[in-house]
C-alpha cells in the first residue's frame, strides 16, 4: 500500500511540477514582469472613428488615405450583435473625419485584417476578412475605380482553410496570403498553443482559384504584410515575438523562408513605409491586454517599433512608442504616410494621429 502511495505522490509531485513550468513560461511569454519604458513618437491627437475600433488600417500613399477597419469589438466581448465597416481618413486634411469606404456594407460584416492593391489600371481592390455574423469567415473583395470615391463589393470567397484568419495582404489582383492566429482543432491543441507557445497556425494562400497551406507551425500569426518589389513576405507571430520573412516567386507564389527577425513583444500588425521599413505594433504585456477586454478601466500596454531594412539585412529595430496603455490601450497597427503615424487599436473607438519628431 505504501508502495501505491509513494508513486501516485511522485506522479502529483511531477504533474504539479509540469502545470507550474507551463503556467511560469506562459506568464514570462505574456510579458507578465516586463517593465515599460516611457517613450513618446512627438505630439499626438484622438481621431474617433465613430464605429467601434480600428484594429487594421492600410495606407494609400499616392492619395494620402486611411482605410480603417471599423468594428465595435468590445461589443462582440459582451455578446453585442454587432456589425461593422470599412472607414477613410484623408491624411492630407488635418481637420478630416473618417467617413464610409463602402457603398454597400455585405450583411453580417465583421471585418479583421484588410489589404490595399493597385490593380494597375488606376483602380484599387480592397481585400478584406470578414468573420460573418461569427458564424462563417469570409475574404470580401471590393474594386473603387478611377476618380470613384468608395468601394464596391466584387466578390467573396470562403473556403474550409478558413479557419482562424487574422490577416491578410494582397499579392495579385486575386492572389492573397492569409495568416491564421491558431491553428488548433480542439481545446487541448489550444492550451498547447497559449501555454506551452506550441506552434500551429498554418500559412495559408489563394493563388486565384484554390486555397492551399503552404507553412505550418507558426505561433500564433498575427500581422502580415509584403514587399512587392522586392518578392519579401513578412509574418509575425504574436505568441513567438518573431517576424517570419519568406522569398516569394516572380508570380507571388510561396518560394522558401529566408529569415527570422527576433523581437520582444507580441506582434500585432505589420505596416510597410514608402521607403520599405517595417512598422510593427504590438503588445508588450498579452495577460494585461486580457484584462484590459474584461475590465475596460484597466489599461493595456501599446507598443510600436520600426525595423529598417537596408537589402536582406533587417535593422536596426527602434522603439517609436511604448506605454502603459493609460491614453492608448492595445495597440494592433501602426503605419506611417509621410511625417505622420496613423495608430488602431484592438478595443479604443480612436485612431491615434502622430507627428513624428525625427522623420
Amino acid at each position: 500500500m505504501k508502495k501505491w502511495v509513494k508513486i501516485v505522490g511522485t506522479i502529483l509531485l511531477v504533474f504539479i511540477a509540469i502545470v507550474s513550468a507551463s503556467v511560469a513560461s506562459f506568464l514570462i511569454r505574456g510579458g507578465a514582469f516586463r517593465d515599460v519604458n516611457l517613450v513618446s513618437p512627438g505630439e499626438c491627437s484622438r481621431v474617433p472613428t465613430g464605429h467601434g475600433s480600428a484594429e487594421d488600417i492600410d495606407v494609400d500613399r499616392q492619395n494620402g488615405i486611411a482605410y480603417l477597419s471599423a468594428l465595435d469589438r468590445r461589443g462582440l466581448v459582451t455578446g453585442e450583435l454587432v456589425t461593422g465597416t470599412i472607414l477613410q481618413l484623408d491624411l492630407t486634411n488635418p481637420d478630416a473625419k473618417p467617413f464610409s469606404a463602402l457603398s454597400a456594407v455585405p450583411d453580417g460584416f465583421r471585418p479583421h485584417g484588410i489589404s490595399l492593391f493597385d490593380d494597375g489600371d488606376g483602380s484599387q481592390l480592397l481585400f478584406v476578412i470578414n468573420h460573418s455574423n461569427g458564424t462563417e469567415e469570409k475574404i470580401e473583395i471590393f474594386r473603387k475605380g478611377l476618380n470613384e470615391n468608395q468601394f464596391t463589393t466584387v466578390e467573396s470567397l470562403s473556403g474550409p482553410l478558413l479557419s482562424h484568419p487574422n490577416d491578410i495582404v494582397a499579392v495579385g489582383p486575386r492572389q492573397f496570403f492569409i495568416a491564421n492566429d491558431s491553428g488548433a482543432s480542439n481545446a487541448i491543441e489550444r492550451a498547447g498553443e497559449m501555454l506551452l507557445g506550441i506552434g500551429l497556425s498554418p500559412l495559408v494562400y489563394f493563388d486565384g482559384a484554390n486555397f492551399e497551406v503552404v507553412d505550418t507551425g507558426l505561433r500564433s500569426s498575427g500581422g502580415i504584410n509584403a514587399d512587392l518589389g522586392k518578392n519579401r513576405l513578412f509574418v509575425g507571430e504574436t505568441m513567438g515575438k518573431a517576424i517570419q520573412v519568406y522569398d516569394l516567386n516572380k508570380d507571388r507564389s510561396m518560394s522558401h523562408h529566408m529569415a527570422t527577425i527576433e523581437l520582444d513583444s507580441g506582434i500585432d500588425n505589420i505596416d510597410l513605409d514608402s521607403e520599405g521599413s517595417l512598422w510593427i505594433a504590438s503588445h508588450t504585456n498579452t495577460l494585461a491586454l486580457v484584462r484590459h477586454f474584461v475590465d475596460s478601466t484597466s489599461p493595456a500596454p501599446s507598443q510600436v517599433q520600426k525595423i529598417s531594412v537596408i537589402g536582406d539585412e533587417y535593422g536596426p529595430v527602434s522603439t517609436v512608442l511604448e506605454s502603459n496603455g493609460e491614453n492608448f490601450s492595445a495597440s494592433s497597427v501602426a503605419a506611417r504616410y509621410k511625417n505622420i503615424l496613423i495608430m488602431g487599436s484592438i478595443t479604443e473607438p480612436v485612431v491615434m494621429l502622430c507627428t513624428l519628431d525625427t522623420e
